[in-house]
């Protein structure tokens, strides 16, 4: 990330908006030096939970303040939302593994979500296929839930054989089984030896649909 750019659009915004550094640092729950620092470019990384807020506190987004996005989508963000009882997260190209997850390139855009998400891991992702239908059809929006375990009965994200991405809902016995709800999938049964084959990428929490 280039500090300095993203110190301008951090000032840009917060002046387009006629607030003082002190009532972002307010806001923010943070000291004002902290904001001067980071407008002048003079700190290392300002960490991603902060530029989420600051994009909430400046009515804009993530991309534009960390230089992702050319030009200012802040009518893209509902302007009731507060820090509290909203956050922003990021929607995933590609479901790469965890050290990978949240690089620049893999971030193409940013989804408003209940505030009570935003220490859980959570992120988007598109469904590519009907396997799910109808409850879940091609380029819904999914929001997953980062974790390396599911429950029977819960609809996860998965890598089977550390290639293919599937949703699948899942359930134990001596076999794993990955069911689809589109009949014209058949469920994908594990016996416990081959278990290793499939690794837990997240939970599914909701999904969102555009018309």
């Amino acid at each position: 990330m280039d500090q300095i750019n993203i110190g301008n659009r951090i000032k840009t915004r917060r002046e387009e908006l006629g607030l003082s550094m002190q009532a972002v640092a307010d806001k923010l729950e943070a000291n004002r030096s902290t904001i001067m620092r980071w407008e002048n470019g003079k700190t290392n990384r300002i960490k991603l939970p902060n530029i989420e807020k600051l994009a909430q506190i400046l009515q804009t987004s993530p991309g534009f303040l960390m230089g992702y996005e050319e030009a200012d989508k802040s009518d893209a963000i509902s302007r009731n939302a507060s820090p509290e009882d909203a956050c922003l997260l990021p929607i995933v190209k590609s479901l790469l593994p965890d050290a990978h997850l949240f690089e620049k390139q893999n971030i193409i855009n940013y989804e408003l979500a209940d505030g009570y998400h935003r220490y859980d891991r959570c992120f988007y992702w598109f469904v590519s296929d009907d396997a799910m239908a109808p409850a879940l059809e091609d380029s819904d929006r999914i929001l997953i839930k980062q974790q390396d375990h599911i429950k029977d009965g819960q609809v996860g994200v998965f890598l089977l054989n550390e290639t293919e991405c599937i949703i699948r809902k899942y359930t134990s016995g001596n076999d794993i089984r990955l069911c689809a709800f589109n009949p014209y999938y058949p469920a994908i049964k594990i016996p416990k030896e081959e278990q290793h084959r499939v690794q837990v990428i997240g939970v599914v929490l909701e999904s969102k649909r555009q018309w």
